[in-house]
């Protein structure tokens, strides 16, 4: 008990308010730094061959947003003629992204656009993942470029240089994780300075669909993504039922939702398992299936909320204890995302 009120108290501390202020100042002071390598150093050393990238992100798990600025001198489709700009500045698509890894080459359309100060653009929206309709980039690692083609033979192949990362000041942070197929996006800088894509294979998690309210309790439905979600044929999940001050552990079996496999149910007779002398506070995770691995904590972990505890609020609700008792019961999720259920007895006979 002490040991918890020491940590609160030190997440609330002024001097931990003060090192996230470093921590920020330092990540914008990486960020223009980063800048100033890339403007000053890699661009100039690239001599023409590279784009330079002005936004790069994953945004909703599986669409990769591009801009970048061509340099000088390099031939642009549609520079003229019957292939001129229309009105809004935007050119025939003549161009393509390319997704790099090894021998392999991937290209997706993109599109040219005219700035108002003569320079030239390249902008690209590209579904990320075959089996969901879009490119087929596979687990691993890919350096991005561009293709442009000029009319001639070959085509001018360029590299995109610079990460692009944008700046997030709000509530919400870019989503790296695919809600559908569960691999996770990252774009990070080679050695080189190019744009590279790294794919990595979906992890296992448990996400909270709904909880329902009852009088004696509650019941929680969640489906579990990543290896081996669909147990077909396999022994139902078991969900450990946790009190975090007094270390107790409770075991119940979820039960299976029609019509899919991935998705369970837990019903949770609070009534006859919370003590009514105390407040109380009981997390959910699931039990480690045959292959073993660490216990998945069930809550919201697929979504882009910085603070999913001040945004995610579901309604308290009241349960009745064996001994007559009425206790308040409050789902809260943490900063992890992870459930709780803080189970706090009613001074008052009265729900």
């Amino acid at each position: 008990m002490i040991k918890k009120s020491a940590g609160i108290a030190l997440r609330r501390s002024p001097a931990m308010k003060v090192g996230a202020s470093v921590r920020r100042r330092a990540a914008a002071g990486l960020a223009s730094g980063r800048s100033t390598l890339v403007d000053s150093v890699l661009m100039p050393a690239a001599q023409g061959s590279a784009a330079r990238v002005q936004y790069a992100a994953v945004l909703d798990g599986h669409t990769l947003n591009l801009r970048a600025l061509l340099p000088a001198g390099v031939p642009v489709p549609g520079a003229s003629g019957a292939d001129a700009a229309g009105a809004d500045g935007d050119a025939p698509a003549r161009a393509h992204v390319l997704f790099i890894s090894g021998g392999t080459r991937i290209r997706a359309t993109a599109r040219l656009h005219r700035e108002r100060d003569g320079q030239t653009s390249v902008q690209a929206t590209v579904l990320l993942g075959e089996d969901i309709g879009g490119v087929p980039v596979t687990l691993g690692r890919w350096t991005l470029g561009l293709e442009l083609d000029s009319g001639s033979p070959a085509p001018v192949r360029l590299q995109l240089i610079g990460d692009g990362a944008p700046a997030y000041g709000g509530p919400t942070r870019p989503l790296d994780t695919c809600v559908r197929t569960g691999r996770r996006h990252r774009l990070g800088l080679t050695p080189a300075g190019r744009l590279r894509l790294t794919i990595a294979p979906a992890v296992a998690r448990a996400e909270v669909l709904r909880v329902n309210r009852a009088f004696t309790g509650t019941s929680v439905l969640f489906a579990v993504y990543g290896p081996d979600a669909a147990r077909d044929g396999a022994a139902p999940p078991v969900v450990e039922l946790v009190e975090q001050q007094r270390r107790t552990v409770l075991r119940h079996t979820a039960e299976p939702l029609p019509a899919d496999a991935t998705a369970w149910r837990v019903t949770l007779p609070l009534g006859r398992l919370v003590d009514t002398s105390a407040r109380q506070t009981w997390s959910l995770r699931l039990v480690p299936g045959p292959r073993g691995g660490k216990p998945l904590e069930i809550g919201r972990h697929g979504h882009d909320l910085r603070s999913p505890r001040k945004v995610l609020t579901p309604p308290k609700f009241t349960v009745r204890a064996e001994d007559g008792t009425f206790v308040e019961v409050k789902p809260q999720y943490t900063r992890r995302g992870a459930l709780q259920l803080v189970c706090t007895p009613r001074k008052s006979g009265t729900p």
